[in-house]
């Protein structure tokens, strides 16, 4: 499956976003959808960046393999190259 529409709107840490680092997680929790690194140094004023799926799909192919991920679920791996690992987002407090 694919996403079917390149330019919905989704939104990315500043690593990602930078090319600093590659996506090693992806949530899609109340309809959105986040593409980060993974990491937990962000310091960007700026973030979270709000981009086109088509942009990051171009610098990463792999990524459209969780494009059917379910609300309110992750995807993780461990480095770029690693399979996705899917699992239930936990509760909001």
């Amino acid at each position: 499956m694919a996403f079917p529409d390149r330019r919905l709107g989704v939104y990315c840490c500043g690593h990602v976003f930078r090319r600093e680092r590659g996506v090693r997680l992806v949530s899609h929790e109340d309809g959105d959808w986040q593409f980060l690194c993974g990491d937990v140094d962000h310091v960007d004023p700026d973030e979270p960046y709000h981009v086109s799926v088509g942009v990051l799909l171009e610098r990463d192919p792999t990524i459209d393999t969780v494009s059917d991920l379910e609300s309110d679920w992750a995807a993780e791996r461990t480095d770029v190259h690693a399979r996705w690992i899917r699992t239930p987002c936990a509760p909001q407090a």
